[in-house]
């Protein structure tokens, strides 16, 4: 594997044995309680969030590989506006399972990659590592309220 790759995984690895400590500390009967984020999302959605993101980064990176990767507009509040109606839909096992099932895709498709290039660097970065860090400090904040 690639030395940046595998530099990469080992931050995902460090964020992601953070935000699962956080994420286990939660009750429950907490997880769909607002308040989490200005916007009033939950624990719950915070997950999926997270989870959507890991998956768009392993379809961007599987299109950084495949050679067909092209810079697409600013959506992320639009994304996250969707992601947010569509979390409120599902129930938490469904989210626990997506968020674990998106990260292992996130990580095979930045495996694949023969290079990791700026733009595949980002994705998985701030969909990874830099996304956990991003969304700890507001749950840990509102877990302990």
């Amino acid at each position: 594997m690639i030395a940046e790759a595998e530099r990469l995984l080992r931050d995902e690895e460090r964020g992601w044995a953070e935000l699962r400590a956080v994420l286990g500390r939660i009750p429950t009967d907490r997880v769909e309680e607002p308040g989490v984020t200005d916007e009033g999302w939950s624990a719950k959605d915070v997950m999926f969030h997270v989870g959507a993101w890991l998956a768009e980064a392993a379809r961007q990176l599987e299109r950084i590989r495949a050679g067909t990767y092209v810079v697409e507009g600013d959506r992320v509040e639009e994304r996250n506006r969707a992601w947010y109606a569509l979390s409120r839909t599902l129930d938490l096992p469904t989210v626990r399972v997506e968020l674990a099932s998106s990260r292992v895709i996130a990580h095979e498709a930045l495996a694949g990659l023969v290079e990791v290039t700026p733009e595949a660097r980002e994705w998985f970065e701030e969909s990874a590592a830099l996304h956990y860090a991003e969304h700890l400090p507001d749950l840990v904040r509102w877990l302990g309220a």
